[in-house]
């Protein structure tokens, strides 16, 4: 009995070696990322009238972020131990390659939302600071020599925090204003690209493309954002 017990467990971890042995992506933890850049945005904005507004341009703002990421399967977790999942994962090999090569992540980010603009010779800017919650989940390769790539399908919730409408040489508070005071919700992409360090850290850099999808209606006007995020950050592992 005790014989065959040492055996399973031992056919268990050797079939995980073959498994995930031969490429080091399968041996994913857990990780905290903090990273910082710029913000791009620009704003689409419809009237009460129904009029689309061009004068408006892009603006840039800082954007902050720190999150956590996560495989959707963690083999450091359980490698060798010869359990269940250890048995199950070995019985369905195509199930766990596409898990080891999926994550999940989550992050807090503070995002400036601002555009400049022009009419009549008179020059207008907006200045805004939003907080909220980003989720994503995607794929990710890696490129040998400590070289990782992902791409990532991203949802995000945006509140603002404060906000002001600079016009000639006047300030209107953002926050009593109805297209910038109620939550915003955006979807979008991200491209990732992350370079190891030493087996806790790592740099990475990430571009996030999000967009809001307000509805226009009759007589009440609209706004959404179209914004590109550009990040630099470190990301410590296994914390």
């Amino acid at each position: 009995m005790i014989y065959k017990f040492i055996r399973l467990k031992l056919t268990i971890a050797v079939g995980l070696c073959v498994l995930f042995g031969t490429s080091p992506s399968f041996a994913q933890s857990s990780a905290w990322k903090i990273g910082l850049g710029n913000s791009l945005t620009t704003y689409d904005f419809v009237t009460t009238q129904g009029v689309q507004i061009n004068y408006l341009k892009k603006g840039s703002g800082n954007a902050y972020s720190i999150g956590y990421e996560q495989a959707f399967l963690d083999t450091t977790k359980f490698f060798g131990q010869g359990t269940s999942k250890d048995l199950y994962y070995l019985q369905h090999k195509s199930l766990a390659k596409i898990l080891s090569h999926l994550e999940w992540s989550s992050a807090l980010l503070m995002n400036q939302f601002n555009a400049v603009g022009d009419v009549q010779n008179t020059s207008f800017d907006y200045q805004t600071n939003y907080l909220g919650l980003e989720l994503g989940i995607g794929p990710f390769v890696n490129l040998g020599k400590g070289w990782k790539v992902q791409a990532q399908g991203k949802a995000m919730g945006q509140y603002l925090l404060q906000g002001n409408q600079h016009v000639g040489s006047a300030y209107v508070d953002l926050s009593q204003n109805k297209d910038f005071n109620q939550l915003k919700v955006f979807v979008g992409y991200a491209g990732i690209l992350e370079k190891k360090i030493n087996k806790s850290l790592s740099l990475y850099v990430s571009a996030a493309s999000h967009q809001t999808f307000v509805a226009t209606k009759q007589g009440e006007s609209s706004l959404n954002f179209k914004t590109l995020n550009i990040l630099f950050g470190i990301k410590i592992i296994g914390l």
